[in-house]
């Protein structure tokens, strides 16, 4: 390639005679302007033009017009555009500050939802608490110990309770138990550290009671598979015999064989008469609500147990 590249230079130099090829290869080459001058022109330029719009420009005043007739769009476009970035970095800076003030209102929210909560929970139990305290010193006569209900049946009628105490406590079967209110019901289930409570509203609870009234006339108060959804008692009686009428007060008779006398059972709300006029249908409403309990206090006595005992005793010579 050297030797051709050459030759062509030999070659040419014949019609170019007294001359060195090379250096006529150079002369040919295009003189290039060097960066100091073309920083001097642009100087020179920029200065021309600076003096034409301080010096003279408020003379061309065509020239303003046509530049602000022809800048005008560029110059509006330029704002709308620089207006739209402007307000969309706006609106996104306020958008993340609103997502961050919105966290931490909603942690806020839940916090003080779970403070009141619990709150509530601790009135609810503390008022709980201060009914069972006012039920002991009523019946201050019997003696009674504090349980917690743990479960409940299987159905939603509240008719059966599970407490945390058992023989391990002493807790033996048919010991009344009251809540706030009056008489819930009486163990039926004792295990070894927990009892199971059948309350009133139960098909198989039977209670003999009494109008708390002069007339003292005896009932028979008694769960209904029909009225456990209503969380309510039944009576049937004779009206010819016994005085019964909405609002009367049932508590426990003497009579009975588990419950000792004067515990507050509930209160007549409804009458039914029967078709047949014979024996009319008295609703009870219990003085213990079945829903919403925690505590319950358990009577620790068979009152006719050990009535019959120290009757036994009595009687031996």
């Amino acid at each position: 390639m050297k030797k051709i590249h050459r030759q062509k230079i030999k070659w040419r130099s014949r019609f170019l005679p007294g001359t060195d090829a090379i250096q006529t290869i150079q002369d040919r080459t295009p003189l290039k302007m060097s960066t100091k001058y073309r920083l001097s022109a642009v100087a020179v330029f920029c200065v021309i033009c600076l003096f034409i719009t301080v010096v003279l420009g408020q003379s061309i005043e065509p020239f303003h017009t046509f530049y602000g007739k022809l800048a005008h769009p560029f110059q509006k476009m330029y704002l709308s555009v620089e207006n739209f970035v402007s307000d969309t970095v706006t609106t996104l800076k306020r958008i993340r500050s609103l997502e961050k003030e919105n966290q931490r209102l909603t942690e806020e929210l839940e916090y003080y939802v779970y403070e009141n909560t619990t709150l509530k929970t601790e009135v609810i139990q503390s008022e709980e608490i201060l009914a069972l305290y006012e039920l002991d010193h009523y019946y201050e006569a019997y003696p009674k110990t504090g349980a917690q209900i743990v479960g409940l049946s299987n159905n939603n009628w509240y008719d059966s309770l599970i407490i945390d105490k058992g023989i391990a406590d002493g807790i033996t079967k048919d010991m009344p138990v009251l809540a706030s209110g009056g008489l819930l019901g009486r163990i039926t289930k004792v295990y070894e550290h927990y009892a199971v409570v059948t309350t009133l509203i139960n098909s198989d609870s039977r209670i003999f009671g009494e109008v708390n009234r002069l007339n003292r006339s005896i009932v028979n108060v008694s769960g209904s598979t029909e009225l456990e959804g209503a969380s309510l008692c039944m009576i049937e009686f004779d009206p010819n015999e016994t005085d019964l009428v909405v609002g009367d007060e049932i508590v426990t008779s003497a009579l009975g064989e588990i419950y000792p006398p004067g515990l507050l059972i509930g209160t007549i709300t409804e009458i039914q008469p029967s078709e047949n006029g014979l024996t009319n249908t008295a609703l009870l409403k219990p003085a213990s609500d079945t829903t919403g309990l925690s505590y319950v206090l358990i009577i620790t006595e068979l009152w006719k147990e050990d009535m019959k005992a120290e009757i036994g005793e009595g009687q031996q010579p």
